[in-house]
């Protein structure tokens, strides 16, 4: 598309000039990223087809939830309402704003994880124990979760996050497809096309450079169809640079997320979106993995970085398996962890969302041990 119609670029693109060179530069980028992943999911692979697939917990639901199903049920619904209210009114976890309520113990990180994907998960959770005792109230229970990806959605002013929490379910689902009703389809597709809509008026009542809710729809509808290539203009932006080496590599793994519209990678890209001197938003342009990795001038380096990435990924899928025997919570938590890490600017942060995923998993699958 871009080297035919010459289309805009929906990110800054830095020094990018267009030329064929800098084209190669890119493509040889983002080859050796695909053949990290490559080789570690062919290792993978080779390995489960030797051994045979991870061997998974038992998948019956505990005894305490059998016992208080309606109760939990109803608490998690009722807590789900209430944290996305507050996270609209207080603004824990929204996208480009910047956090303003602090609660003592730092209890606005809990709930912004919940927002972002702790409910998603102990949804999964429910949703798999409830229908090991009552297949029959799978897809109740999936317009639950659908339900819940729209609160969550709407109170984080993000489009994809609906997609990230109830998408993984038709994944999870194709082997019971026999059970999934024409309804429960339109509900996920109205659930979405309503989230998309309503982040878009919020985002016009809260963005000042938003306000114009008409024009922002006409404008970015159709660049959420065909522009949404998240990494590409980082890895144009990174292999326009006169000159990579391990020093800048260092500084951008290893920069803090405090630096906002000041970091290594906002000013290659020169990144159009201004400071705010307000403080209320920080906005900027997602670098993704390959291009962080791309500041170091090595094809090796990128190649080897993404097996390394891939390589946790998997490990943590099969460790969620084996730990819970859920398919549902594999599909949920390897969505969200693919969506971070494919928008990767910063590693500490990809860093932190990694390890309270592992903590998330543990937690649900003591919960799923204790049989009193």
């Amino acid at each position: 598309m871009h080297t035919i119609w010459e289309p805009k670029f929906l990110e800054p693109v830095g020094g990018f000039a267009n030329s064929a060179g800098e084209w190669d530069q890119a493509l040889a980028a983002m080859t050796a990223a695909g053949l990290g992943t490559l080789a570690v999911r062919g290792l993978h692979l080779a390995y489960y087809r030797r051994r045979g697939q991870p061997v998974r917990s038992d998948a019956g639901a505990p005894r305490w939830f059998t016992r208080h199903c309606r109760l939990v049920w109803v608490l998690t619904l009722v807590a789900v309402v209430a944290v996305n209210a507050a996270n609209l009114k207080f603004a824990f976890y929204q996208i480009g704003v910047n956090a303003q309520s602090v609660l003592p113990l730092r209890l606005h990180v809990g709930l912004s994880w919940l927002v972002n994907i702790g409910f998603a998960l102990w949804i999964a959770a429910l949703l798999w124990w409830d229908y090991a005792g009552r297949p029959s109230s799978l897809g109740r229970n999936i317009g639950i979760a659908f339900a819940e990806a729209f609160a969550s959605s709407v109170s984080a002013f993000s489009r994809i996050l609906y997609l990230v929490h109830a998408a993984p379910y038709w994944l999870a689902l194709w082997q019971e497809r026999r059970r999934v009703r024409a309804p429960l389809v339109a509900v996920f597709v109205l659930l979405f096309v309503a989230s998309v809509f309503a982040v878009f008026a919020l985002r016009a009542s809260y963005y000042p450079a938003n306000a114009d809710l008409g024009r922002n729809i006409k404008l970015e509808i159709p660049q959420l169809v065909v522009q949404r290539w998240v990494g590409l203009e980082g890895v144009l932006a990174v292999g326009s640079l006169p000159e990579r080496n391990a020093a800048l590599i260092v500084s951008a793994i290893a920069e803090s997320p405090k630096a906002g519209a000041d970091s290594l990678y906002q000013r290659t890209a020169r990144s159009r979106y201004r400071v705010d001197d307000t403080g209320t938003f920080t906005f900027g342009s997602n670098a993704g993995p390959v291009a962080v990795l791309l500041f170091s001038g090595s094809l090796m380096i990128v190649a080897a970085g993404m097996a390394l990435i891939v390589g946790v990924l998997l490990l943590t899928e099969a460790a969620a398996a084996r730990w819970t025997g859920n398919p549902f919570l594999m599909a949920v938590a390897g969505a969200a962890l693919a969506n971070v890490v494919s928008q990767t600017t910063f590693f500490y942060l990809t860093a932190v969302f990694l390890l309270q995923l592992w903590v998330a998993i543990a937690f649900i699958a003591v919960l799923h041990r204790i049989r009193g």
